[in-house]
């Protein structure tokens, strides 16, 4: 019942904190221009790469080496250490060479701009330490009202910036004042913590953390440098075009992110105490995220005729196809646990690092020849092909009895509902809305869906409601 009602506060705050931005679409969209919204798109895409780097994977070296409660300070507290470090480092440099800086990008961007963006990744990468540590000791009540809070403040500002005619630079100015003001009332809050003995890393620790920071930028190179190729081969109305469809496939994640934030906080403390119980819980993520992408599949034009002005309509034809790539992503991110396990994660660094530099030229070729729905069906295949490789790899170094038969329903009615969407679903979707026999179609695939989810899971849903939670054990190095 703790699990759940831990599961429930990281629900709250990540609805409320993701809702809020896709709730500031209408206004952003219609504010900006099509260019200006592309060039939020760049900056957008720069954060997703430079926190990536600036995080070091701490948060997931405290998972990972986290022992017994006596521990988890020690770990903690060298973790928070790297951080500031880290993100006092970056900011001075950034700030120092910042005109450098403007003449790499693929865009002119205002260096005013891009300092108060700089402001807000150094504080929030400063934040990722505290937050993980909240969600390993269970404390969901202060997690929750520290994002919330940063979320409230900086969509307060930003709607009062873009009244003001601030347009991209009322943006920044709002996340950089949000990141720090919650970053200040963050440390003070944890200030009982910082004082204490300090784990000292070793060469193990600090190899799992460039591994982590190394596999996460070919992540990056997956999704989010593709914002660039676009940006380079079509510019930034092309852009704004593309990211606006996947800001669809966004949704699901972030409609998924509370069980990802338990599970993913718990998934090494399952494989230690009951791995076939974990195994279980991994697939049933994965039923749960190809039931949300399901879901988008019908409610996508709808959704797109509420936030985003008539311009954007060209998006709707490359939403179902984020949704497939969402669906690969699943069982990427859920059925990899031995490649974390072992070999100091360097096994997933090496399948992100292959798919990337797969997707990456191929992805630029195919914009030059094919168009935008080429770089979008190159995406489709190295995500499934990543899917499979870090399934296959996974597997060969810690098998776990992942119940794979009760996926075979959920690809079946998945792929037909993907199947008649793209072939209905056009601009005019958006006016007239789909055909009455699909509506009824996706309807009753839907009702499929959920009726194998629950019968299918009844009795691990059962157990996931009456077990205790998992005690974290030491980790050998």
């Amino acid at each position: 019942m703790k699990q759940l009602k831990e599961m429930l506060l990281y629900a709250m705050a990540v609805f409320m904190l993701k809702g809020l931005g896709f709730i500031m679409m209408p206004l952003v969209t219609r504010f900006l221009s099509q260019e200006q919204y592309g060039e939020l798109n760049v900056l957008v895409s720069m954060a997703a790469m430079v926190s990536l780097v600036l995080t070091l994977g701490l948060g997931e070296a405290l998972f990972r080496f986290t022992g017994q409660s006596s521990q988890q300070d020690t770990v903690m507290r060298q973790c928070l250490r790297l951080s500031l470090l880290s993100s006092g480092g970056f900011l001075c440099l950034s700030i120092l060479f910042i005109e450098p800086l403007l003449a790499l990008l693929p865009v002119s961007l205002a260096a005013l701009d891009v300092q108060l963006f700089m402001i807000n990744l150094a504080a929030g990468a400063l934040l990722t330490v505290p937050y993980c540590y909240f969600r390993l000791t269970k404390q969901a009540g202060a997690f929750f009202m520290l994002s919330v809070g940063q979320g409230v403040l900086q969509t307060g500002l930003s709607v009062w910036f873009l009244y003001q005619g601030l347009a991209v630079r009322g943006l920044m100015l709002s996340g950089a004042i949000a990141s720090v003001a919650i970053m200040v009332v963050t440390l003070v809050y944890f200030r009982h913590y910082w004082f204490g003995a300090r784990m000292a890393f070793n060469r193990t620790h600090y190899q799992y953390c460039f591994f982590i920071v190394c596999s996460s930028l070919a992540v990056y190179g997956l999704s989010g440098a593709e914002n660039w190729l676009v940006a380079a081969a079509l510019g930034k109305a092309q852009l704004a075009l593309f990211f606006a469809a996947a800001q669809f496939g966004l949704m699901i994640s972030v409609a998924f992110e509370p069980f990802r934030m338990w599970w993913f906080a718990k998934r090494f403390a399952f494989e230690q105490n009951n791995s076939d119980l974990g195994a279980h819980y991994a697939v049933l993520g994965v039923q749960i995220g190809m039931l949300l992408a399901l879901l988008m599949l019908i409610i996508a034009p709808w959704l797109m005729g509420w936030l985003l002005p008539a311009h954007f309509a060209p998006s709707l034809v490359y939403i179902p196809w984020f949704c497939l790539i969402m669906v690969a992503r699943f069982h990427a991110d859920l059925l990899n646990l031995g490649c974390f396990l072992k070999k100091s994660a360097s096994v997933a660094m090496i399948i992100n690092a292959v798919c990337a530099a797969i997707l990456l030229p191929f992805g630029y070729w195919s914009l030059g020849e094919l168009g935008m729905m080429g770089l979008i069906w190159v995406m489709v295949g190295v995500h499934l092909l990543r899917a499979i490789l870090f399934l296959v790899v996974s597997q060969s170094l810690t098998p776990l009895a992942y119940p794979f038969k009760s996926l075979v329903g959920s690809w079946l009615i998945f792929l037909t509902a993907f199947y008649f969407t793209i072939t209905v679903i056009d601009e005019r979707t958006l006016t007239e809305g789909f055909p009455a026999n699909y509506v009824l179609l996706l309807g009753v695939l839907v009702v499929l869906k959920m009726a194998l989810l629950v019968l299918g899971y009844m009795r691990i849903l059962g157990r996931f409601y009456r077990a205790p939670a998992i005690e974290i054990k030491e980790v050998t190095l």
